[in-house]
């Protein structure tokens, strides 16, 4: 078996495709040698950029050991995974994947379209810029993947056995831990002492029994509701986007899960850019509304289109049993929206409370809007996930958004924080 490395990539793309003028001018980078804003910010995976200028590719292997140092061992063959989940969602929805060139078994490698000419959304977020296509994309990429790989369409044995061949154990416990078992640690995301008060704060949060019971329920459906393949870490780093594209990336986690899991994770980072431009700096306030704006938008316009395109999938080629059933589009959504609350309520909670870093907080520079950002979230994230269960509308949650904002900001007011 060949470990890749800058010095031998080249030579091992030719060797698998022709894509390559022998005598050409061929660029090789590291995923890591860049910056966050190029590259990511993920910790798992050796991947290289290959280019001659005109064909430029991603070049990813599996191996044991996880890029960022201190990580725990990993499935050698999520490589297979990933890229047979990436396989049936380019046939879905191929506009939104990049596309796949060559996967080895061997050598546990596969070689994609390198999609960089798009920019990682999340770090352009960061910059207020906004994405007017991206919420109706992503909920079609989210309700056509998971509706063609559920049991609503495929025939009983086909969809336990793609069941089976996407347990994917090892990469899934990763967030069965991160997402639902996380507790506060003394150090914040970037490495930078909390404020002792923040630590019992948190720690408090995390220790409320209607939080931890919320937690344990959302755990057990994550565990047990294996509906459909779901992408498991589809947050904001994994889409590369412009005004008008959008492709999805790093399908790992992949596995059979609830419909609502994805939907949770990805507007969850809506919510935290949402909890973050309440208190990091624009240049204008009108810029800072503006923004605020686009973010509720995009919580709003993800759920709904989602919903608007698994009823549509539904109508026209459900299996006979769920035709013209009375109310079966309503449950399903109104079971989709209180799920995905739940989600991206212990996703974050999750996430705050960790280690790992969170671009959309870590990037406030100023350590007392930093912490007031991430307060604001863990209240809001509390709210959520005492009501999850209860709510009964996209609407009524938004106003939640917007009431425990205003309570919070107020209070800061009057404590001159």
């Amino acid at each position: 078996m060949i470990t890749l490395s800058k010095e031998n990539v080249v030579d091992y793309v030719k060797s698998r495709l022709d894509f390559f003028n022998l005598d050409g001018d061929i660029k090789v980078s590291a995923i890591g040698e860049g910056t966050v804003e190029e590259d990511g910010d993920g910790f798992i995976n050796f991947v290289y950029r290959v280019s001659d200028g005109e064909h430029h590719l991603i070049v990813k292997q599996s191996t044991l050991e996880a890029r960022s140092k201190g990580s725990f061992t990993l499935d050698l063959n999520r490589y297979k995974l990933e890229y047979d989940a990436m396989k049936i969602c380019a046939a879905i929805v191929p506009d939104l994947i990049p596309k796949l060139y060559d996967c080895d078994e061997e050598n546990r490698v596969f070689i994609t379209e390198d999609v960089s000419y798009l920019r990682i959304s999340r770090f352009q977020l960061l910059k207020g810029v906004t994405y007017p296509k991206l919420a109706d994309q992503i909920a079609r990429y989210m309700a056509a993947t998971q509706f063609y790989t559920s049991e609503y369409y495929l025939d009983t044995k086909c969809f336990r056995d793609l069941s089976v061949h996407f347990m994917n154990t090892t990469m899934r416990k990763i967030m069965e831990v991160g997402m639902f078992l996380t507790s506060v640690t003394p150090e914040d995301t970037v490495g930078r002492p909390l404020d002792p008060e923040f630590i019992t704060f948190s720690k408090r949060i995390c220790a409320d029994p209607a939080v931890l019971l919320a937690r344990q329920k959302l755990r057990h459906l994550f565990m047990s509701k294996g509906e459909c393949l779901i992408h498991c870490d589809l947050h904001t780093s994994n889409i590369f986007a412009s005004q008008t594209e959008a492709k999805v990336i790093d399908m790992e986690y992949s596995f059979f899960g609830p419909f609502a899991y994805d939907m949770g994770y990805f507007t969850a980072n809506f919510i935290a850019q949402y909890a973050a431009a309440a208190f990091r700096p624009f240049d204008t306030e009108g810029a800072r509304k503006e923004f605020k704006a686009y973010c509720l938008f995009m919580i709003r316009e993800t759920y709904v289109k989602y919903c608007e395109y698994f009823t549509q999938y539904c109508k026209e080629d459900c299996k006979p049993e769920y035709q013209n059933i009375p109310g079966l589009a309503e449950d399903f959504c109104l079971t989709a929206l209180r799920e995905f609350i739940g989600f991206a309520a212990s996703a974050m909670l999750g996430r705050i409370c960790d280690l790992i870093p969170y671009p959309d907080y870590d990037d406030i520079d100023d350590y007392v809007q930093r912490h007031n950002a991430k307060c604001f979230s863990i209240i809001l994230n509390r709210e959520m996930l005492v009501k999850w269960e209860s709510y009964n509308s996209i609407d009524e949650f938004i106003q939640d958004i917007l009431t425990i904002e205003e309570i919070y900001c107020r209070n800061i007011k009057d404590l001159k924080l």
